[in-house]
């Protein structure tokens, strides 16, 4: 058996050089059509493309049950950019053919033996592609799922805000990559190209400047991923941070009506984690990695803490972080009066509202923050849909109300990933039997 820091080294290890290799498996395909292009007839060209799209695809899904997981953004827009690019091609030949009327098209700048030249395709759309990406930001599709499936980067440990940054890093250098080369080829085409054949200049500047550039940033990225590696095995996996090590949290949400206690960490009860220096619950312990927590230890737990009997306690969700030897336990504990007399336990009552303002102004511990919207989107969607998405009330975007003071009665499961799926693709979503029926047959939860 392997043991907890041989699993923990062997998560990260994977974790941060995958990165590298993700980076070459999405940049790679699209700099490798991008060659193609020169060497086989533009006819066959979008068959190739599409073929390693589907490669692409059945490498994003193996990644999502693989035993160590790895950020697979770029191979998603990789991915993306292909399809659009292969379908670009293929309307490109069609007008082409005899079928299509030609009298619309100036014979000159038309070559039925090169239809198209491959960059000024790829290269465009992938900007394109990486810009949309860029935009929605947290709100992409792919990022989303993948917070349902294992939570936001603040409780995936040091490998969930390594991918949250470095995805964004990668995103950023493939716009300003692609935008480049767009740039570049668009030019030389316009001014120094002549539509008869492809000579030495042409193949230079439509074949050779992106791969000598997919080149450059492997040898860029590949001495940023092992500097990164190293720096974590020299400091921070035998280092004291009790974040890296193998561990199991519990976290106890205090609860009474619409209020949730909260305090400054060194006004806490239990035991003295490091952390930043922002409000959160009073209530969290360190113990060692548990796969399994029964209702009465954290019954006993939460006790011993707070010094407080009368209270119900009941489980939320569970986290595993990428390190996979790691886990939090959600809770929230529900208190029948406001009055702390007796008990060890310290701090002030906060409304949502004033949570949310001061969530706003960066004075919230990000993980209470997704405490509180995990209750939100679950409970909301579950009041709204039902597990298919259905609305339960025939009102377009009905919104039931939410009050904390309510939680305790709502008979929903907040470990069950469903509900966050059902928030984000329902009735009221656009394309949603489309969607629906994509995630079922292509990319569903039931993988």
């Amino acid at each position: 058996m392997i043991d907890g820091y041989s699993q923990r080294n062997r998560a990260h290890n994977h974790g941060i050089l995958g990165l590298w290799w993700n980076w070459t498996i999405g940049v790679g395909s699209l700099t490798a059509v991008i060659f193609l292009g020169m060497l086989i007839s533009k006819v066959w060209l979008p068959l190739v493309a599409f073929g390693i799209d589907i490669a692409l695809l059945a490498y994003v899904r193996r990644n999502r049950v693989a035993e160590h997981l790895v950020c697979c953004l770029i191979p998603f827009i990789a991915m993306r950019a292909m399809f659009w690019s292969a379908a670009i091609m293929v309307a490109i030949n069609f007008m082409n053919t005899h079928w299509f009327p030609h009298d619309y098209f100036d014979s000159q700048f038309s070559n039925p033996s090169i239809p198209y030249i491959t960059i000024l395709i790829v290269a465009p759309v992938t900007m394109l592609v990486t810009i949309f990406a860029i935009l929605r930001g947290r709100r992409l599709n792919f990022c989303a799922e993948c917070r349902m499936r294992h939570g936001s980067s603040v409780e995936r440990g040091l490998l969930g805000n390594i991918f949250s940054q470095e995805a964004s890093f990668q995103m950023r250098v493939l716009f300003w990559m692609s935008l480049g080369v767009s740039i570049v080829s668009w030019l030389y085409y316009a001014f120094c190209y002549i539509n008869t054949d492809i000579n030495r200049p042409d193949s230079f500047f439509f074949r050779w400047v992106p791969v000598l550039l997919f080149a450059g940033t492997l040898g860029y990225f590949g001495v940023r991923y092992v500097s990164l590696w190293q720096y974590y095995c020299q400091t921070v996996d035998g280092g004291a941070d009790w974040g890296h090590g193998r561990f199991t949290l519990l976290r106890y949400i205090v609860m009474w009506k619409d209020s949730i206690l909260l305090v400054a960490p060194d006004c806490g009860t239990g035991d003295d984690i490091p952390g930043d220096m922002r409000l959160d619950t009073p209530v969290k312990i360190r113990l060692p990695y548990r796969e399994r927590m029964t209702a009465a230890d954290s019954m006993a737990y939460f006790r011993n803490l707070s010094n407080m009997d009368d209270v119900r306690i009941r489980f939320m969700y569970l986290n595993t972080n990428f390190n996979t030897d790691s886990n939090i336990f959600h809770y929230a504990c529900f208190v029948d009066a406001p009055d702390l007399d007796g008990s060890r336990l310290k701090g002030e009552w906060y409304t949502l509202p004033q949570i949310q303002r001061m969530s706003g102004e960066n004075r919230v511990a990000p993980a209470l923050t997704a405490e509180i919207n995990r209750i939100y989107t679950v409970s909301m969607a579950w009041k709204t849909y039902d597990r298919k998405g259905r609305r339960l009330y025939d009102i377009k975007h009905y919104r039931p109300t939410f009050r904390l003071r309510d939680f305790p009665k709502w008979d929903v499961d907040l470990n069950d990933p469903n509900w966050l799926f059902v928030a984000q693709f329902n009735e009221d979503s656009r394309f949603y039997r489309l969607k629906r029926l994509w995630r079922k047959y292509v990319n569903g939860i039931g993988e």
